[in-house]
């Protein structure tokens, strides 16, 4: 991932799903802006309908902000994007939700509108390669 500045990363067990999960979160803020990659590795045999029910549940918690539902792109594993309030600024979120290589995957950017360009969310979210 190419990160716009320095990185923090971050381990913490959590529940998605009724399944605990060793979460590593890697992110870089700029300003106001964040841009984060979190990921967790999944059980053996996890099955496709509970690796579909771990992405939905991940999905449903980045929507909820904005009062919408996940679309079915999103649920595919394609980038979406989000406008909501936060702190009562206009916000704008870019996030994608997949599961790949036995990985549950999150990559979000997040900021006020004013300071996060557009093409800036869509080079860090470009920059995810998948092998």
């Amino acid at each position: 991932m190419a990160f716009p500045a320095k990185v923090q990363t971050e381990q913490r067990q959590i529940q998605i799903d009724g399944l605990n999960l060793a979460f590593s979160l890697s992110a870089a803020n700029v300003g106001p802006a964040v841009f984060a990659v979190g990921f967790a590795e999944l059980p053996d045999k996890l099955s496709e309908s509970a690796q579909q029910s771990l992405t939905r549940a991940l999905l449903t918690s980045l929507f909820a902000s904005s009062g919408q539902t996940p679309t079915q792109a999103a649920l595919d594993g394609k980038v979406f994007e989000l406008e909501m309030l936060v702190a009562k600024q206009p916000s704008y979120l870019m996030a994608r939700v997949l599961v790949h290589r036995g990985m549950l995957m999150q990559v979000v950017v997040s900021g006020p509108k004013q300071v996060l360009p557009r093409e800036q969310a869509l080079e860090f979210m470009r920059s995810l390669v998948l092998k």
